[in-house]
Order: C-alpha cells, then sequence, then structure tokens
C-alpha cells in the first residue's frame, strides 16, 4: 500500500514508497486502536456528564476547527530531502482542540479532533486507507495531549473540575504541556510510519522531525490559553482575541514555508548541477576509453550505435532493468577495451590465431573489467565486460561459465555485437549479409549462443533495423572514435634520449641458424648474384630465381614499398598467375600483404583467399597456404615478399627460416639502391640502379622464435569464432 497522504491536522505526511508487509500490518492496526478509542470518546461525550449545553457548545466549534484546518502550510519532513518526498501539514485547528480540551474534557477533545482529522485528510487526498489512518493519529495524539493536560490540572494545580473555572496559570503550563506531547505522539505516528516503509531508525527519525515541528506547533499553545480566557467572556472576545493571534502564526508558517523551500531549490539546484557535471564527466570518461579502443581495434561509431539499439531492444524485451539497460549501452562501446593489453599484431593479425596468441587474446576479457572496475560506474557494466566471450555450452573464457550462469546482458551482447561484426567488411574478409549473419546465428544457438536471446533477436529484427534507419538523418555521437592525430615530420626524426640501437645488417640475424652446405652454398650463389645486378629488375628476378631453389612455391609476388609512398606495388612476380599479381596495387593493412606492411611482422600459413585479388580466388581454388616475410634491412622496410602453395599443406619452420634469410639478403641489397630511384616502381618503372656488391655469411644455428608470449592459464576451451577475434 501506497500512502499519497495521510493528513494528520497539525501534520501530514506524504509518502511515494512502496511499502512492505510491516508497513501494511502497522497503519492497519493503528486505525483500529484508535478508532475504537475515538467510539469510545464519541459515546462518553454524547451519553456521559457533559450537559447539552456543552454539547452544543462543542458542535458550535467543530465547524470552525473544521474550516480552520483547510488552510494548510506544507513544509518537508527532513528525512525527505533524502530518502523520499515525505511532507508536514501544519494547521491551526490543533489550538482549537487544545481549547476544547481544557473546557470540555477529554471525551470532547477526542471526538472533534478524529472528525478534523478525518475532513483535513480527504481535502487532501480521496483513499479511505489515508483518511482513517489520518483520522487515527489525530484522534490518538488529542488523546494523548487531553490526557496530560489533565494530569498537569489535577496534579499539578489541584484543579480536578472543569469548566470556565480554571485559573489562567494553571490553563497556561497545562495547554503547553498538552502542546509538547501531542506533537511528541504525533510526530512519533508518522515516524514510525516512515520506518516501517524506508527502513531508517525510530528514533533518528523521530528526533529530525519534532525538530522541525515543536517550534511551529508550540505557538498554538498559547493561542489556546489567550483563547480559553476570552471565552470566559464569551465567544466574541475569544474571536477577538485569538483570531489575531491564529492568522499571526499562519503567516509566520507560511514565511518559514517559503524561506525552507527556497533553500530546498538553492540545494536541489546546486545538486542537479553536481549531478550534471558527474555526468558530464562520465561521459568523457566513456569517450576517453573509446579513443583508447580505437587505438586498438577496428571499430566504428556507426557500429557501436547499432549495437546499442539492438542490445537496449532485446533487453527491455527481455524485462532488464534500466540500469541493466544502460550497461548494455556502454558495454556496446568498451566491451574490448582490455585489448589494449593486446599486441598489435595479434588484433590485426588476419585469419586465425595461434594457441599462444589466442591465449593472449583472451586476457582482455579480465584486463577490461579492472580496468572498467575502477571507474565506479552506476550501473553493472563490468559483468557485461568479463563475461561477453562466455558461451552458451560452456567452452567460452574467461570463467567457462554456461547457460544461465552467464550474466543476461552478456549473453545479449554476444548475440547483437557478432551479429553486428560479421555484416562488416574487414581487411582479410568479406561482411556476411543478412541472411547468412541470420543463418550463423541460428546455428549457433544453443551452442554458442543463448537461444532465447537468439530468437528474440531474430523475430525483431525488423523493429530494431527501422529505429535504426530513423537515426541515419540524425547527428550519432561519435564517443571520440575518430582519426588518431598523428606525429609531425619533424618529430618522426627526434631521436630516443639513449640514442638508438644499431641496426642489423646483412646475414648477422642468421649468424645462429643452422643451414645445411648447399643452402650456405645457394645462400651465397645468391648473395653472389644480387651484388652482380645493375637494376632493380636483375635484383628481384636474382632473387626470386635463388628463393625457388630453397622455398617451394607456386606463385610468388614481390611487393615494394617505396619511401614516402601510401599505395606499394607487386614489382615482380613470379610462377602461375604471375602476369595477373604483376603491377597489383597493394593497400596498407589490407589482405595478408598489407597487414605485414603495416605490422613489419613475417605472417604464415594463412588462408590464400584472404589475400589474392577476390577473381582469381574465386578461379582458382587450388592455393593452399601463404607465407607473408617483411623485407627489412634494420628498421628500413622495402617491402614483402609472399608466397603461394597449391602443393604444401604449411610452410614449416625450415622453410620460415630460409625465407627470411633470403629476404634479408634482398633487403641488404635494396638498402644499397638509391630511395628516391626506388620510388619509380609506383609507375612501374625500373631503372638501372648502380648496386654495390655487399658480402654476407652464414652462421651454424638455430634462429630465435620471433615472438616469445607469455603463457597464461585461463578457463574455457580456446572455441572461437574465426570471423572475429
Amino acid at each position: 500500500m501506497t500512502e499519497e497522504n495521510p493528513t494528520t491536522g497539525s501534520t501530514t505526511a506524504t509518502s511515494t514508497t512502496a511499502t512492505s508487509t510491516t508497513a501494511t500490518i502497522y497503519p492497519t492496526m493503528l486505525t483500529v486502536l484508535s478508532l475504537a478509542l475515538w467510539l469510545a470518546a464519541t459515546v462518553s461525550f454524547v451519553a456521559g456528564g457533559a450537559s447539552w449545553h456543552e454539547q452544543l457548545s462543542v458542535l458550535a466549534l467543530l465547524p470552525l476547527v473544521v474550516v480552520t484546518g483547510m488552510f494548510p502550510n506544507t513544509l518537508p519532513l527532513p528525512s525527505g530531502l533524502k530518502l523520499s518526498r515525505e511532507r508536514m501539514n501544519f494547521t491551526l485547528s490543533d489550538a482549537l482542540v487544545l481549547l476544547i480540551a481544557c473546557r470540555y474534557g477529554f471525551a470532547a477533545c477526542v471526538f472533534v479532533a478524529g472528525i478534523e482529522g478525518l475532513t483535513s485528510s480527504r481535502r487532501a487526498v480521496r483513499r479511505l486507507s489515508s483518511n482513517l489512518y489520518s483520522f487515527g493519529m489525530m484522534s490518538l495524539a488529542a488523546a494523548a495531549a487531553a490526557a496530560s493536560l489533565r494530569l498537569v490540572l489535577g496534579y499539578g494545580f489541584g484543579e480536578v473540575t472543569g469548566g470556565a473555572e480554571r485559573s489562567f496559570p494553571a490553563v497556561a503550563v497545562g495547554v503547553l504541556v498538552a502542546s509538547v506531547v501531542h506533537i511528541s505522539v504525533n510526530t512519533g505516528v508518522i515516524s514510525l510510519l516512515f520506518a516501517t516503509r524506508l527502513g531508517v531508525s525510530v528514533l533518528s527519525s523521530w528526533r529530525e522531525n519534532f525538530r522541525v515541528a515543536a517550534p511551529l506547533f508550540l505557538p498554538t499553545s498559547a493561542a489556546a490559553s489567550l483563547m480559553y480566557v476570552g471565552l470566559q467572556s464569551g465567544a466574541l472576545t475569544m474571536f477577538a482575541i485569538g483570531a489575531p493571534v491564529l492568522i499571526a502564526i499562519h503567516f509566520g508558517h507560511r514565511r518559514y514555508r517559503d524561506s525552507m523551500q527556497e533553500q530546498l531549490d538553492i540545494i536541489e539546484r546546486a545538486q542537479q548541477e553536481r549531478i550534471a557535471t558527474m555526468e558530464k564527466a562520465h561521459r568523457e570518461t566513456i569517450e576517453a576509453l573509446a579513443v583508447t579502443i580505437n587505438a586498438k581495434d577496428e571499430v566504428t561509431h556507426e557500429h557501436v550505435l547499432r549495437v546499442q539499439i539492438y542490445a537496449a531492444g532485446v533487453a527491455r524485451l527481455l524485462g532488464c532493468s534500466d540500469a541493466e539497460i544502460e550497461a548494455l549501452r556502454a558495454g556496446a562501446l568498451l566491451h574490448d577495451i582490455g585489448k589494449i593489453a593486446v599486441p598489435d599484431y595479434i588484433i590485426n593479425k588476419p585469419g586465425k590465431l595461434t594457441a599462444a596468441e589466442f591465449e593472449q587474446m583472451k586476457m582482455h576479457t579480465l584486463v577490461g573489467a579492472q580496468i572498467l572496475g575502477r571507474v565506479g560506474f552506476s550501473y553493472p557494466v563490468v559483468p557485461v565486460v568479463r563475461s561477453h566471450h562466455e558461451r552458451w555450452d560452456g567452452k567460452g573464457y574467461p570463467d567457462g561459465l554456461a547457460g544461465e550462469a552467464i550474466p543476461l546482458t552478456a549473453r545479449i551482447l554476444t548475440v547483437v555485437d557478432c551479429f553486428d561484426a560479421v555484416r562488416e567488411d574487414r581487411q582479410y574478409r568479406k561482411g556476411m549479409t543478412r541472411a547468412e549473419a541470420v543463418e550463423y546465428l541460428l546455428g549457433n544457438s544453443g551452442t554458442q549462443y543463448d537461444p532465447r536471446v537468439v530468437g528474440t533477436f531474430i523475430t525483431h529484427l525488423p523493429e530494431f533495423e527501422a529505429e535504426i534507419a530513423a537515426h541515419r538523418n540524425t547527428a550519432a555521437p561519435t564517443y571520440g572514435i575518430e582519426p588518431v592525430e598523428q606525429l609531425s615530420e619533424a618529430a618522426r626524426h627526434v631521436p630516443p634520449a639513449a640514442g638508438l640501437a644499431e641496426a642489423t645488417t646483412g646475414m648477422s640475424r642468421f649468424a645462429d641458424v643452422a643451414f645445411t652446405d648447399a643452402e650456405r652454398a645457394t645462400l651465397d650463389d645468391a648473395a653472389r648474384r644480387l651484388g652482380e645486378a645493375n637494376s632493380l629488375d636483375e635484383v628481384l628476378a636474382s632473387f626470386v630465381e635463388s628463393l625457388k631453389a630453397v622455398v617451394p612455391y607456386d606463385t610468388c609476388a614481390l611487393t615494394l614499398a617505396p619511401p614516402h609512398v601510401d599505395d606499394c606495388i607487386v614489382a615482380h612476380a613470379d610462377g602461375r598467375h604471375a602476369e595477373q599479381l604483376y603491377g597489383r596495387t597493394i593497400i596498407a593493412d589490407e589482405g595478408v600483404t598489407g597487414w605485414v606492411l603495416v605490422n613489419r611482422q613475417p605472417f604464415y600459413n594463412a588462408d590464400p583467399r584472404l589475400d589474392l585479388p577476390p577473381a582469381l580466388a574465386a578461379r582458382d581454388a587450388s592455393y593452399q597456404t601463404l607465407a607473408a616475410c617483411p623485407v627489412m634491412h634494420g628498421t628500413e622496410l622495402h617491402g614483402v615478399v609472399t608466397l603461394y602453395s597449391s602443393s604444401l599443406p604449411k610452410y614449416e619452420a625450415a622453410h620460415q627460416q630460409r625465407l627470411e634469410a633470403f629476404a634479408t639478403l634482398l633487403a641488404t641489397r635494396l638498402s644499397n639502391a638509391a630511395s628516391p630511384e626506388l620510388s619509380n616502381v609506383v609507375s612501374h618503372n625500373s631503372p638501372h640502379l648502380s648496386l654495390t656488391a655487399t658480402p654476407f655469411v652464414v652462421g651454424a644455428s638455430q634462429v630465435a622464435p620471433v615472438f616469445a608470449l607469455p603463457q597464461t592459464s585461463l578457463t574455457g576451451v580456446a572455441v572461437e569464432s574465426e570471423l572475429s577475434h
């Protein structure tokens, strides 16, 4: 039950807080007991010792009491500033109730107070439960006040008889004590109601309420005492004395109310400004985190907006709270924030990851949860980030959760993010069509994805797409996802304070590689032939001819990366389909060759379809593997040599070592060429270069592995979609 406005005569409590069982039982008990008390007092007043003249006098005062109660002054309770919207209504009718208690006794006081409480409550809110509760509070408070007044008069001043024979000192003291008791009981009953509803301390709530109410209520005792004196001379005298006093008290209450409201308005404005500042800082924190994601991973604000719409829509349909929906909106943007701890070459690697690389990739869920756990979000975004790679069948990571044990928000994000991600083009694959993406979700429903989430999402997909379409003509937030500012040309030439390490030249990198005598002879012969070549065409042709003898391939493409040129081209091709590859433009970070150009790391045993021109890949499906190695001299990149094989299932470690050794030979040779002349390759010119021979020495032991990744141990099986990492 929710008490909208339980009126109490002098004080009224207003609350919109949901009630518990205790909060329902307590008002019911109080109402029943107070109703019994009021009935007993009424019977005593009507059939008891009161004369008909006294009864008529009380009935004559009753309309005045009711009318006076129709002009309340409403003030907020102290607890209302922090807990709810409780208010207290002050009226001047209690001065008349105390006057009746002093002049006509206990029964008349309770009778009038109950009626005044009921009528005042009906004017504020027309709900029977609230009206009866207010009726009960006023009856109970009036009974306590009348009883205390009788005790003070009888035992303090020896005035046992009633009527108009009481002395003014006795009336003044007695009414003052009765006022204190009245407000104490009144605020106590209200505080007990709030305590049962809001779970706060009854005593602390009562102290706050009494501290505010007592200074405002106690002047009514003085008004009651003065009206008692005036009533001894007649009703007109009582009115002449009491009316100005009551009016002054009423307007004093209004002035106090307005002053308090101004203070509350100031506090509320300050709170709103503080909340706005915090929300702004919160948004800026999210945008700053988004920038870090953009620096490490491929994500667009359009993708984020679509995923947010998908996730929020599914969450509403599945009954998620507003806080969980907000967590999903933030999770759509920040779920991969942990990738800042994953090396770039793993994040941008086309195709499948190795087991060690995938272990490193798994860590982004834990790192992301740790990062966001320090931000202090007001909604549960951390479970979304930690568990967005869990699987319905329990074969996900990092905790190996299964089924309903996975947070619902994480299950929702997993489905909708995957659906949108697989439809976007990547440098190593084409995006799926809508129908293919839907079929992909259905095919993995019950294993990777929650079937209920998949069903809800696909069923309402047209609605979500309509909402996305409605946003296309409106300015969408970018979340700071925009191109990263590049270093200036001057900054590129600034050396570190400790200086630069000497670049590795010649074959020193392979001083520890164990080559056979035949391979050594081939390397020596290749070095000699490269040194004798006098033009770029001769260098490249000689390199390919020598490489063919030690590393098998069906097609070879040599891509050169001239300095200060964005796009690179295939300057030499050999083997099957060479004519279709020669002169092909390679865009940085596109395909496997483009990835090697950007990351300057070799890449082996990827699907050749990721790198070959789409038309060629569709026409010739016999290629099984590829090997791409950067042609680098120290930190200077000259290009990439890419091999495609139809006969080999994969390039073994020995093949990789030989390819890297030959790439080093070519890089050393090209480093002696004039860089400005080399840039002419872009226009398909192959000028004769004056190349100086450089001798090479081959070592005798194994090459150290290129990458040494730390080992991690995460719960969950490495079963992951090849479509994204």
